[in-house]
């Protein structure tokens, strides 16, 4: 058991003369920075930013996987940054961390319940004719169930599984098919956007590096409304792009199909799903903590047999270990002044002011940093605190918050850009074609919505 542990999280897939070619090459830089110690940096400076280089490096390329290389990252710090245990431990020692531990397990109860697909699959079978639909009721899907399912990556391998089972019970063509599955990947980047709840992970991450706290309530008040034209316009894009494979598409089921009644257990569990729903959404009216609402709904759903033992295995050790890791590089490069020499180099090109063209520079720094380093969670680790150095004088945090998130989040032009694409590229539900396909034109509409959505409601609301 140990031995597959070790070698399905630890060792490389297969140690041979290229990969350690390949890992020889990835030191190259790293130890020239911590050698010739550039820009002023000094000895712990250039130690700390030679490690986050090569971590990132070992993330982007899979030469080292990311349990090993998140450890190596998270020790270098401990021994060497000098700036503490709490800021090398920053997430695990947050709220958030529990929280994502928690809901790990609580959103596996959704999947073993089956209630997704025994509430949805009749709906959509009885509303969803065609592409315009289907791309409505995806957006709709990720919408209702933001709270439903809190874990978002479980969240979105329910709702890829779900739509896969509706398509193939319809007449949709297989080209058509695939190009809707890239659509339920493509819409749950976007929808995530629109509240800091949608995504645990991503956008918690990018949020906890505010100087000015940012509820769920104060994310959702300047994001929700610019974020849900952000869908329709992208919306457009991608029907406009693969009208070819939509056009004259008629969804029908050839038979059809008998519903069963809910069980007493999942009647049972739903109960118990809603009423964690209902607490979440209303915490600022009765104040009891989210994380504690997650953790009595889980253990009721333990009790009604629900979840079972080997649920645990549910909790993504490495996604947590490497969230700590990324978490943590803002926070350490901050503390020890490397941050500052470092993103010092760029602060010529913003202009005194904020302005649009400013606005419109912050994106394509975050939007830069993402094709560079390709993890959206990685990217916001590097380019929010980076931008709180650059810009911090000339706007507040919140909106640097939102700009880097806006920037990064659907924005892709390889898999490797997004976690969700990998995902979804990986299981076979889309060519990897089709993120080249669309990235080049969301680039183009990432900065239009920026100018003619964002910004003018951000001066609209008073952020600006």
């Amino acid at each position: 058991m140990m031995g597959q542990i070790v070698k399905q999280y630890i060792l490389p897939d297969r140690i041979h003369g290229k990969w350690l070619l390949e890992l020889a090459a990835s030191l190259a830089v790293p130890l020239g920075i911590l050698v010739c110690q550039p820009i002023g940096l000094t000895l712990r400076q250039s130690a700390v930013a030679a490690g986050v280089l090569l971590t990132i490096i070992w993330w982007s390329s899979g030469l080292v996987k990311k349990i090993p290389a998140s450890l190596f990252l998270i020790l270098l710090f401990a021994l060497v940054s000098g700036t503490g245990y709490r800021t090398v431990l920053a997430f695990p020692l947050s709220e958030t961390f529990p929280m994502i531990m928690i809901t790990y397990v609580f959103s596996q109860a959704i999947s073993n319940s089956g209630l997704v697909d025994h509430l949805f699959q009749p709906v959509l079978l009885k509303l969803v004719h065609t592409p315009w639909e289907c791309v409505a009721a995806i957006i709709v899907f990720f919408y209702l169930t933001m709270y439903v399912v809190p874990q978002p990556l479980a969240r979105l391998i329910i709702a890829a599984t779900m739509f896969e089972h509706f398509f193939r019970k319809t007449t949709l063509p297989e080209g058509s098919r695939t190009v809707l599955m890239y659509g339920v990947f493509l819409f749950y980047a976007v929808v995530n956007m629109s509240a800091k709840d949608a995504d645990m992970i991503m956008n918690h991450v990018a949020a906890g590096y505010s100087e000015v706290p940012i509820s769920n309530g104060m994310w959702m008040y300047y994001m929700f409304p610019p974020t849900a034209v952000y869908c329709v316009l992208v919306a457009v894009m991608f029907i406009l792009l693969f009208r070819k494979d939509m056009r004259g598409i008629r969804l029908e089921a050839p038979q059809k199909e008998t519903q069963e009644a809910l069980t007493g257990q999942q009647k049972a569990a739903m109960a118990v799903i809603l009423a964690a729903v209902a607490l979440w959404m209303t915490e600022g009216v009765h104040e009891i903590n989210s994380t504690l609402v997650t953790i009595a709904a889980t253990a009721v759903l333990f009790g009604i047999g629900i979840l079972h033992r080997e649920d645990w295995k549910a909790i993504d050790v490495t996604t947590l270990i490497f969230l700590t890791a990324a978490f943590s590089i803002g926070g350490v490069m901050k503390s020890c002044g490397a941050a500052d020499k470092i993103f010092g180099l760029l602060s010529g090109i913003f202009p005194a002011e904020f302005s649009v063209g400013y606005l419109l520079l912050m994106v394509s720094v975050s939007m830069l940093l993402h094709m560079v380093l390709g993890s959206n969670t990685t990217t916001l680790s590097v380019a929010v605190p980076g931008m709180m150095i650059l810009c911090g004088q000339a706007v507040s945090s919140p909106v640097i918050v939102f700009t880097a998130v806006f920037s990064v989040s659907f924005h892709a032009l390889l898999p490797f850009h997004s976690v969700a694409m990998m995902i979804g590229s990986s299981n076979g539900y889309f060519p990897a074609g089709y993120v080249l396909k669309t990235g080049i034109f969301s680039t183009i509409l990432v900065y239009f919505a920026a100018v003619c959505v964002y910004f003018p409601y951000w001066k609209l609301t008073g952020l600006l």
